[in-house]
């Protein structure tokens, strides 16, 4: 079951500031997105989506979102958590981070790893979609270098949370 953090259920359950309704993924386009990059998304996120759908996280009241990251070597950050991505959100960025065409020398981001989040910069929440570590959310703050080379690799990947419940129940709000 998906428990919401009171401050992120009232915000999703009303318009946005320019006063549009929540517009719901379709579970077709979620089925699109599994087929296209074969994976199978956790259940958890594909209710949030039919639900709520994919829009920024703040209103006048609240800038956006934290998440608690931490990363291998045992330093703790809070994540900014200002968007959460639909289906073709996700894909958008991740061809952004891995087809040569937008000037990648390699894959951005390692294999199976999907942006789910977006802050004001590069920073993604990432949902891990492997099948030994399937769900988990991480964070990355995106490089414009290959994954795996020099001083962008795994030690740069922190841990935000085992499944995507957790990780929504872990937002705080960053209010204005």
């Amino acid at each position: 079951m998906l428990i919401l953090p009171e401050s992120l259920l009232s915000l999703l359950e009303k318009a946005d500031e320019m006063d549009r309704p929540q517009k719901p993924v379709s579970p077709q386009d979620i089925e699109e997105f599994e087929r296209a990059q074969n994976v199978r998304l956790p259940d958890a996120l594909k209710f949030f989506w039919e639900r709520y759908g994919s829009r920024a996280l703040g209103n006048k009241a609240i800038f956006g979102f934290k998440a608690r990251v931490e990363f291998p070597n045992g330093k703790k950050k809070m994540a900014d958590v200002g968007f959460i991505a639909s289906p073709s959100k996700m894909n958008e960025a991740l061809q952004r981070y891995v087809d040569p065409l937008y000037n990648n020398s390699g894959a951005r981001l390692p294999e199976r790893l999907y942006p789910l989040t977006f802050d004001d910069g590069y920073g993604h929440c990432l949902i891990d979609l492997n099948e030994n570590t399937y769900g988990r959310i991480l964070y990355l703050k995106i490089k414009a270098e290959t994954f795996g080379s020099a001083g962008y690799g795994w030690d740069q990947v922190g841990f935000v949370a085992d499944t995507f419940e957790q990780f929504v129940a872990g937002l705080t709000p960053d209010y204005l």
